[in-house]
């Protein structure tokens, strides 16, 4: 028999570990509710914690993490976004998370089947910022042991449109001489900057040089960009000639954590 002072101990202790009691927010049911972007500008995870002692144990602590609300029934499952103050900045939806998933898989095994026969070392480098997302989505689904490196290039500024004078911010550290070059952009369009790291690693002894680009915009060409060796070039989709966050994109550091890529009201940057 469990003596009553140790049940009692026993009682109060897991009574600690129980969630604090919260609120919820009641959302009425899927047939009665219309998606709007709104139903992605809610917080992607529970927000609140609570910190419970544990009595004797010497300040050990217990973190609970409760939940605050029911998940969203929004048609595009899988993923919540932005703040609440930018939902009614984005004027629509042009990729799905799931569709940029597909898509980025495909690119990744065309990538990996044609490096694998290039007989040279392959350094992956991504443009920041805006490609860290799909660089890292890029890099996980190819599968295979590359160098991994980051350049940072300005000719945006606080700008929507290049400036067209780009300039290296910050170089590669990896050594890509006698590498094949992954370029890795979140967009093309002038064609302006990626000439310019084409040369700039061209002359940093690079053996052959490829693009892959999340979107292109091939109506906004300017610069006609010559790849080096039996590099190649990959493009994830042809986007139409507007403004676009999510997936990494960002206006003024804003809306980079979208898990979908959107059309950015064209209000919000004119």
């Amino acid at each position: 028999m469990v003596p009553a002072s140790a049940s009692a101990t026993a009682t109060r202790w897991w009574r600690r570990l129980a969630p604090v009691p919260q609120a919820m927010p009641l959302s009425p049911p899927a047939s009665r509710r219309r998606f709007h972007v709104g139903d992605w500008c809610r917080p992607p995870f529970p927000t609140s914690f609570a910190v419970t002692d544990l009595g004797p144990r010497r300040g050990q602590v217990l973190i609970s993490f409760l939940t605050s609300r029911a998940p969203s029934s929004a048609p595009l499952r899988g993923t919540p976004t932005v703040a609440r103050s930018w939902e009614e900045d984005l004027e629509r939806i042009l990729w799905t998370e799931d569709e940029i998933a597909a898509r980025v898989s495909e690119i990744a095994a065309e990538i990996s089947e044609d490096i694998k026969g290039c007989g040279a070392e392959v350094a992956v480098v991504g443009v920041a910022t805006g490609a860290f997302v799909f660089l890292a989505d890029l890099v996980r689904r190819m599968g295979l042991p590359v160098a991994v490196d980051l350049i940072r290039v300005e000719s945006y500024g606080s700008r929507t449109e290049s400036n067209g004078a780009p300039a290296i911010v910050s170089d590669v550290r990896v050594d890509v001489e006698g590498k094949h070059v992954i370029l890795v952009e979140d967009i093309v369009d002038t064609g302006n900057t990626l000439s310019f790291l084409i040369s700039h690693m061209k002359s940093k002894g690079a053996r052959a040089v490829s693009v892959c680009t999340f979107l292109d915009k091939p109506g906004r060409r300017k610069v006609q960009f010559e790849l080096v060796g039996d590099g190649k070039f990959y493009r994830g989709f042809v986007c139409p000639d507007c403004f676009v966050v999510g997936y990494g994109m960002d206006f003024s550091e804003r809306c980079r954590y979208l898990p979908f890529v959107a059309v950015l009201k064209p209000e919000k940057y004119t």
